[in-house]
């Protein structure tokens, strides 16, 4: 009974107790078995059934209830907005987790480099990374007391975050995967519930997974027809989708020249990763299986000479004596095992024949 009541009161705000409630119909088939419990409850309180005017009147409690919390959420916020809210600062803010994402790319790059050169150049850009983000960090105090537009603090975001990580992207991500990629759907299930301070408090990716250039906005709408948005991002694949607070390696690379490190191949950037985001963002290729040998013949016999030809067959009957003849390609004649080779219209006789 207390089991059944603390599942009730948790499984629509407890990540922990959803995280792997993927199924379709496992949220509703839980709220009936704890329902089922809990309805063999007496506590000896009397019983009786509420009109149709009470349950009216409840709900119109309930509603105006949330309404008003809402408002004054609202409005609490936008009080927060006018008095603390700074563009720059927010501005410098999304600026230093780019570095500091940066800074750890091109760490996990520098723990097995290429060559020399792709080591020389990991290590030059690792420390400017770094003097940036030190920079912007004592320019900009502390970056978890930074509002946004909205009034929310990073920490409000990272929570938020962490559920929609878990409803809009896990949950229909496994429903995918457990029909067509069970490698990815097993690598995918066996991650555990994220911190909600590890959050990124920028899009609903864990923040580490943009030290390897991966970001999760779910709620990107594409760019304006014609706009300069949409022009960047035909130049420049990824860009539109990448959190901000993302490194911006793989653009850098794609554009070439002296953004993209000596030798930084698209395999070394998965072996860099994790071993469960590799499984789940860069799998394997599939093993092919290999083709079956196409069949050869013993012994082949170009056209020529009625004798020549027959003297070849004798010379051969006596190393495959049990072999068959048939007709080859252009004119030839090939000797086959007795139960091998490609069926051909022609001669099927015995060598010895």
């Amino acid at each position: 009974m207390l089991e059944a009541l603390s599942v009730f009161t948790r499984m629509n705000t407890d990540v922990e107790l959803l995280w792997n409630w993927w199924e379709e119909d496992h949220y509703q088939r839980e709220h009936d078995r704890v329902w089922r419990i809990l309805s063999q409850w007496d506590n000896g309180a009397s019983q009786r059934e509420h009109t149709e005017e009470e349950l009216e009147a409840f709900e119109q409690r309930l509603h105006e209830d949330i309404d008003k919390k809402t408002k004054e959420d609202r409005e609490r916020r936008e009080a927060l907005v006018a008095e603390l809210y700074d563009k720059e600062r927010e501005g410098l803010r999304l600026q230093l987790l780019r570095k500091e994402a940066d800074a750890g790319f091109f760490r996990h790059v520098l723990e097995a480099p290429a060559n020399k050169a792709q080591r020389e150049d990991a290590e030059r850009r690792l420390g400017e990374s770094q003097t940036e983000a030190g920079r912007l960090r004592e320019q900009i105090g502390d970056p978890d007391d930074v509002l946004d537009s909205d009034g929310c603090l990073p920490a409000e975001r990272r929570e938020k975050h962490l559920e929609q990580h878990m409803r809009y992207w896990r949950h229909p991500v496994l429903r995918e995967l457990a029909t067509k990629n069970r490698r990815r759907f097993n690598a995918l299930l066996a991650m555990p519930v994220p911190d909600a301070a590890r959050m990124c408090s920028e899009c609903q990716a864990p923040a580490e997974w943009h030290e390897y250039d991966l970001s999760l906005r779910l709620f990107r709408s594409r760019p304006a027809r014609g706009s300069t948005a949409e022009r960047l991002a035909q130049l420049m694949p990824g860009w539109w989708e990448r959190c901000p607070a993302c490194t911006a390696y793989r653009i850098g690379h794609v554009w070439g020249g002296t953004y993209a490190l000596p030798d930084f191949t698209g395999e070394q950037w998965r072996a860099m990763l994790p071993p469960r985001l590799r499984a789940i963002f860069a799998p394997g290729p599939v093993e092919k299986k290999l083709a079956k040998p196409k069949p050869q013949p013993l012994a082949t016999i170009p056209p020529g000479p009625i004798d020549e030809v027959m003297a070849k067959l004798q010379e051969l009957q006596a190393k495959y004596p049990t072999a068959q003849v048939r007709q080859g390609a252009r004119g030839s004649w090939e000797l086959w095992p007795a139960t091998e080779g490609p069926k051909r219209k022609g001669s099927r006789q015995r060598a010895d024949e």
